[in-house]
C-alpha cells in the first residue's frame, strides 16, 4: 500500500509505503516506478477543484502467483 502526491505539473512527490506484506526489493521498485512515471499535467479546468493544487492518491495492490 502506497501514498503519493501528483503536483498539477504531473511531478510525484511524497512517496510513501504505508503497508508491505512482500519485501524491501519490492517496495523499492514501486517507488522508484512511481518516481519514475511520466504523468500528464493535470488539465487546468480541475486545478482550481484541488487542495492544493495537488491530488493525493492513496493505492493498494496484490500481486498473484500462477
Amino acid at each position: 500500500e502506497v501514498r503519493f502526491l501528483v503536483r498539477e505539473n504531473g511531478n510525484v512527490e511524497r512517496v510513501q509505503v504505508l503497508r508491505n506484506s512482500s519485501n524491501e526489493s519490492f517496495a523499492a521498485c514501486t517507488v522508484r516506478a512511481i518516481m519514475e512515471a511520466d504523468i500528464p499535467p493535470i488539465p487546468k479546468e480541475l486545478v482550481p477543484m484541488l487542495e492544493g493544487s495537488r491530488i493525493e492518491i492513496e493505492y493498494s495492490f496484490t500481486i498473484l502467483s500462477n
